[in-house]
C-alpha cells in the first residue's frame, strides 16, 4: 500500500477512545511510515504521564508542552501523527498540523468511546466524573467546530482497526488522484 503524496503527514484527531493511536500505528505500518503519538512523545520528553502532568502541573502546562511538540513534529515530512484529544482546542496547533498534511477526524458515539477507554489508562478529563458518557458528549460539542474543519471525517463506530486504516488510505489516495 502506498499513498501518492508521500511528503504529506497523516494527522489523526478525535476524542479519547476514537482510535487515533491504534489506527495511526496501523496506517504507519501499512505505508512504511514513522508513527508519532503526541501524548507518548510528551510523556517521554518530560518523564511524566499525561495524567501526572494534568494532576501536578495542570491542563494549561500540558497544553504548553503539547503546542511545543506540535510545532516541532509539524516540520517532519511523511509521518503519521496521532494527536492528543484536545490538541485542536488551540487554533495554532490546528494550523501547524493542517499545513503539514491531511487532518482526519475520527468519530464514534460517546457511549462507544467510553466502552473503549473504560478500565484502561487514566483519562484526566474524565477523573471524578459522575457521568463520563455525558462528559464525553460535552467535550465533543466543545470541539466539533474544529473537527468539521478536518480534511476528512471518519466514523469508527462498529469498524475494525484494519478496516478504518484501509478506508483512510483509500480516501487519501482518491483525494491525491483528484487533486493532481
Amino acid at each position: 500500500m502506498q499513498i501518492i503524496d508521500e511528503a504529506k503527514n497523516i494527522v489523526l484527531v478525535g476524542l479519547m477512545g476514537s482510535g487515533k493511536s491504534a489506527i495511526g500505528r496501523t496506517i504507519a505500518k501499512k505505508l512504511g511510515r514513522r508513527f508519532i503519538d503526541t501524548d507518548r512523545y510528551i510523556e517521554r520528553k518530560i518523564g511524566k504521564t499525561t495524567a501526572e502532568v494534568f494532576e501536578q502541573d495542570g491542563e494549561s502546562k500540558f497544553r504548553a508542552f503539547e503546542k511545543e511538540v506540535i510545532k516541532k513534529i509539524s516540520q517532519y515530512i511523511g509521518i503519521v501523527i496521532a494527536t492528543g484529544g484536545g490538541v485542536i482546542k488551540d487554533p495554532e496547533n490546528f494550523h501547524y498540523l493542517k499545513k503539514s498534511g491531511w487532518i482526519i477526524a475520527l468519530y464514534a458515539s460517546p457511549a462507544t468511546l467510553y466502552k473503549r477507554i473504560e478500565g484502561k489508562r487514566i483519562r484526566p478529563l474524565l477523573l471524578n466524573e459522575e457521568d463520563p458518557v455525558k462528559k464525553l458528549e460535552e467535550i465533543f460539542n466543545e470541539r466539533k467546530t474544529m473537527y468539521t474543519q478536518a480534511d476528512f471525517q471518519i466514523d469508527t463506530e462498529g469498524k475494525e482497526i484494519d478496516q478504518i486504516a484501509d478506508e483512510i488510505v483509500n480516501l487519501l489516495n482518491a483525494s491525491s488522484r483528484i487533486n493532481s
